[in-house]
């Protein structure tokens, strides 16, 4: 049986429950920058990232990108598949390497009617994530680079709960949904303050208080609204 003590949905399950979903689950490894799913084809598994964490993002004929969602421990990459077509609705893009478990989406779509416990956190989730998405949007459209970057810094800090992480001003601006030049004033700006600093492929928040004051109201109202899931509430 393998252990699922990181990923939050899967350990709040009742033991009954948690225990039929391992069986079914396999641990993998998320490798950076790696897509596990690509919008679009046909879905194969249901992902439950652990210490790894993930982008969701859209893309659209021209080749653009733009993220809609961040998911770590606290969530599963697949949920708009549950009771639909077997489509990936998003790509998801590795941006923090790591361990995580995948159940394939036949064996998983049998658990959801097998146990009623399961159907309740994916709904659960499902609520949570279709307002992070519809936030995503106002977000990007209305609210300034420099808000949206620290937005963005902050949620990824509070799943790898670490200062370091490693990022490139190119991967900034496809997940800001901005160009490069914008992206690179944004972060100077924040290092001009002495909120953060950065080399190559690498930004570190040095004043996490202060962070938070630059942030739009996206990440406060995305973090009450997470604390609304019985296991994100702590």
């Amino acid at each position: 049986m393998v252990d699922a003590s990181l990923n939050l949905l899967l350990n709040s399950l009742p033991v009954a429950t948690r225990r039929q979903c391992l069986d079914a689950a396999e641990k993998i490894d998320f490798r950076f920058a790696e897509e596990i799913a690509t919008q679009g084809d046909r879905a194969r598994y249901v992902y439950f990232p652990a210490s790894a964490v993930c982008s969701l993002t859209l893309g659209i004929r021209s080749g653009d990108k733009a993220e809609c969602a961040i998911v770590g421990a606290e969530g599963v990459i697949g949920v708009s598949l549950v009771g639909g077509a077997p489509l990936n609705a998003f790509t998801a893009v590795v941006q923090v390497g790591g361990s995580g478990y995948r159940i394939p989406l036949a064996r998983f779509d049998e658990l959801m009617h097998e146990h009623r416990a399961l159907h309740d956190a994916m709904l659960a989730y499902a609520g949570y994530a279709l307002n992070v998405v519809g936030r995503s949007v106002a977000c990007n459209s209305y609210h300034a680079i420099v808000e949206r970057l620290a937005r963005w810094l902050l949620a990824m800090h509070d799943r790898v709960e670490r200062d370091e992480l490693a990022l490139t001003h190119d991967m900034l601006s496809q997940m800001l949904t901005a160009t490069r030049p914008r992206v690179s004033l944004a972060a100077a700006k924040l290092r001009a303050l002495r909120i953060i600093d950065y080399r190559r492929r690498m930004m570190r928040i040095l004043d996490r208080k202060r962070l938070e004051q630059m942030s739009c109201e996206c990440y406060e109202a995305n973090r009450r609204h997470l604390r609304l899931l019985p296991w994100a509430g702590a």
